[in-house]
């Protein structure tokens, strides 16, 4: 008979080898390696941590110390991994006690970043928890953990989505919470249209790590060239980040004479589809330039520094991160005009491109006919883009505003002070 150490060691060893095939997500459909998966653990009698436990007991005033334990993604790169870290370094900036506490429950998603291992804790010690996982995920990621890290505690849970109404499918989690956080306003305004518990914007504070060290020629880039970059992660959906409205732009804006600019394409976790449909887009324009490598944040902040602009014609955001943080390092952002990035994208600040709603229909997860998002103006984004190019001075001027907001309104320093106030309110 197997004991629950071998069995612990037989899942920890299946979780390994099944994340090392996740580059062949290409080959093996998600549906498909989740059946698998689950086939071999039911064969070991071991749970797979999806079927839900009791509810854990209601808050107890008083029962554990202040302070917060924050639960998420610490230890991968992709989009809720960072935003969990930009809670994190506000925690800390504001000094109050915490446990931070990785998530590691998705086969499929590298757990590489180890930056923050000597910071992670196995127990959750304090009276609030943050957890910084979406409802779908939620039981998996949950369980993992032992009831006694829920039980009697206040529970936070932080959602991201980008669309105007969020999945019903969510409203199962909603007896896990006491209250919800949001990044931005456009979130809130979504969740607040279907739960009945608190929702607070708590907006991520923006901190940039950069490798100063790094030229353009350490990424393969011109050192002459007007650098126009967009980025996207096949994880989230080309679809949503629309990187060929990119392309189209970049064209529109410079068409097959000026052969002084380029336009870089960082892909994250780049699948064979999603490249094969950027390189049928680009249809062999060599100025065209791809970066398909995986970059630690450092070297990422550094590539978004050494480039001219950054451009996102998006469908849909849920917060913007990487918009937010080209304007901490001086980049000045063409971006559309819709959802969560207009909570620190201004006219002043930033070049907002005008989008009209049109129905998501089926190309994103929950395309149901009901839900819309951006189609952005591409002729407007070019422009924007050859003014950037022929006037150095006003590049120069939208940097220094958005360095400037973001510094004034997106600081790790006030998020911090927004978590402390709202966990004193709750605690009181």
């Amino acid at each position: 008979m197997s004991t629950p150490s071998l069995k612990n060691r037989l899942k920890q060893g299946l979780e390994q080898g099944l994340r090392h095939l996740a580059p062949l997500t290409h080959i093996v459909p998600e549906k498909v390696r989740h059946a698998a998966r689950d086939r071999i653990l039911q064969a070991a009698g071991i749970s797979h941590g999806r079927e839900p436990r009791r509810l854990p007991l209601p808050y107890q005033p008083g029962q554990d110390p202040d302070g917060i334990n924050l639960f998420g993604f610490f230890k991968a790169e992709n989009g809720l991994a960072q935003g969990v870290k930009c809670y994190a370094r506000a925690i800390e900036e504001s000094g109050i006690p915490h446990c931070f506490l990785n998530t590691d429950f998705l086969y499929w998603l590298p757990q590489n970043d180890t930056s923050w291992d000597s910071k992670l804790s196995t127990t959750a010690d304090y009276a609030v928890n943050i957890v910084h996982i979406n409802p779908d995920q939620w039981v998996e990621a949950c369980n993992a953990f032992p009831l006694s890290a829920f039980d009697g505690r206040y529970t936070i849970g932080v959602w991201l989505w980008e669309l105007e109404t969020i999945p019903s499918q969510w409203a199962d989690a909603l007896k896990y919470v006491n209250e919800l956080w949001a990044p931005s306003t456009f979130i809130a305004k979504a969740l607040r249209k279907s739960v009945d518990v608190p929702v607070t914007v708590i907006p991520y504070g923006i901190e940039t790590p950069c490798k100063e060290s790094l030229t353009r020629a350490d990424f393969g880039l011109p050192e002459d060239a007007f650098l126009v970059l967009a980025m996207f992660d096949s994880n989230s959906y080309a679809s949503r980040k629309n990187p060929f409205g990119a392309i189209d732009a970049f064209w529109k804006a410079f068409g097959p004479e000026a052969e002084d600019a380029r336009l870089v394409l960082k892909v994250n976790n780049p699948t064979r589809k999603d490249l094969k449909a950027i390189q049928t887009r680009a249809g062999g324009d060599s100025r065209v330039i791809l970066v398909t490598e995986t970059l630690r944040k450092p070297r990422l902040n550094r590539l978004i520094s050494l480039c001219d602009v950054f451009v996102s014609l998006h469908r849909a955001e849920g917060f913007g991160l990487v918009m937010a943080e080209a304007m901490t390092l001086g980049v000045p952002v063409v971006a559309t005009n819709w959802s969560s990035n207009t909570d620190f994208m201004t006219p002043d600040v930033s070049c907002l491109v005008d989008a009209e709603l049109i129905p998501v229909g089926d190309a994103y997860q929950f395309g149901d006919g009901t839900h819309r998002w951006a189609d952005p103006d591409l002729d407007q984004a070019a422009d924007y883009l050859r003014r950037l190019h022929d006037d150095p001075e006003w590049r120069k001027e939208i940097s220094k505003r958005g360095q400037a907001y973001i510094r004034d309104h997106n600081s790790v320093q006030r998020t911090g002070e927004m978590i402390r106030k709202r966990l004193e309110e709750i605690l009181r």
